[in-house]
Parts: structure tokens; sequence; C-alpha cells
């Protein structure tokens, strides 16, 4: 049996102290692919790309640094968005506008969730604290709470601890997503209603529970029904 290949947005920073250009990427994403016995394969955004886009099953779209605000329409004017790159924008789009085309099974996380939002015509709050949301994150962890009920969902508990580590958030959502956890003022995860989209605000990744193997476990199974 062929195994399953899993597409993986990197992200990117330099040595400013010389001419070294780094591809990261937390190990921890390698790791839940690597464990249910698939093969992590890290994109690029080069003369190739469409190539690879072509050879994955499902794509998983990392947390990382901020999106240019001009994808949703609003300028960068007290400097809250942080760290953006052209290159870590340019290749998450192109991760999700071939999902979207082709019904790939895709999974953000962090700041994939809010890709989700920026490249699909939704909006996100650039600092949820100069927005004066509500959303306490003491310990960098808070409970989710359920407001939709879906497949994935439905195999969650109502309300249950994550991790927390985002100064931004989705505002509005794109066409076809729902709001299926929230935290206080703050949407936490969303899914699309006829595409196989999901997003997480939190890192499942990283917090070794049983909902995040719920998470990914669903992710995987939801990539092998659309393989079929």
């Amino acid at each position: 049996m062929n195994k399953l290949i899993i597409g993986i947005s990197p992200r990117f920073s330099h040595d400013y102290n010389s001419d070294y250009h780094y591809v990261r990427i937390n190990i921890d994403y390698l790791n839940q692919v690597i464990h249910r016995d698939a093969i992590p394969f890290i994109l690029y955004d080069g003369p190739n790309i469409d190539a690879a886009l072509q050879m994955c099953d499902g794509f998983i779209i990392i947390g990382g640094d901020d999106i240019n605000p001009k994808f949703y329409n609003e300028n960068n004017d007290n400097n809250l968005s942080k760290g953006i790159e052209e290159i870590t924008d340019s290749i998450d789009q192109k991760i999700l506008n071939y999902a979207i085309s082709h019904h790939i099974p895709t999974l953000g996380i962090c700041r994939g969730i809010q890709a989700m939002a920026a490249f699909m015509n939704g909006s996100l709050y650039q600092d949820i604290y100069f927005a004066n949301l509500n959303h306490p994150q003491e310990n960098k962890k808070h409970y989710v709470t359920k407001v939709s009920n879906t497949k994935l969902t439905s195999l969650l508990p109502e309300s249950f601890l994550v991790n927390s580590y985002h100064h931004q958030s989705v505002k509005d959502l794109p066409d076809g997503f729902i709001t299926t956890f929230v935290n206080q003022d703050v949407i936490e995860a969303i899914e699309h209603q006829t595409l196989p989209l999901i997003g997480i605000q939190w890192h499942p990744e990283r917090f070794y529970t049983n909902e995040s193997k719920i998470i990914f476990d669903y992710f995987f199974n939801l990539i092998k029904e659309y393989k079929k």
C-alpha cells in the first residue's frame, strides 16, 4: 500500500550577520505525520511547486509569523502585524488555492487558520489585545467551547484545555466556513461546510492530549476518504 504524502508549509528565516537563509519547521509537525505511517513533504515556493503540490494527499499549513494585512484589505498602520515574509505568504496561498481547486484535505494550525481567513476573503484581528478582545491566556493555556456540531466536533468534548501562543485571530469568516470552537471573544477553530478544510488556532501538534490525537486521527482518516 502506498504511503500518504503530506505537504507541509515551512517557515523561513535568515541570519543578519551572514548570507545564510533557512527553511525551518517544528519537528512536532513531522512527528505527527511520521507516527501515522505517512511521509512529510516540506514544500518550497520554487519553479516546481505545482508538480510538488500534485504529489500530496493532504496539506498542513503550520504556525508562524503574521500575514501581510493587504490580503484582507487592511494596512499595517500601527505595526501590529509582525515578521511578515512574502515567501511565506506566497507558499501558503498556493497550497490553499490548490487544496480548494482539487478538494485536498488541509489542516491549518495557528497561522494556518489565519491563512484560511486571509486568503479566502475573510479577515483577521491584527492584534487581539489592541482590539480589546476578551481572551485570557494564563500560562499559555485556556479552554475552548464547542459552538457547532460537525463530524469532527462530535468526537470532541463540549469544552477542553488547549495551549495558546497567538496575538492575532480570525475576525470575519470566509464564505462556506463555520466556527466550531471559541474562547470568550476569539474564534478558535473553523471548518468548511463543503471542502475538507479545518482550521485550528491552538497547537495540537505539541499539546499531547486525547483531543489532539482525535484531531489528527480525524484529519488522516479524512485524507484516506478523499484519496479513494
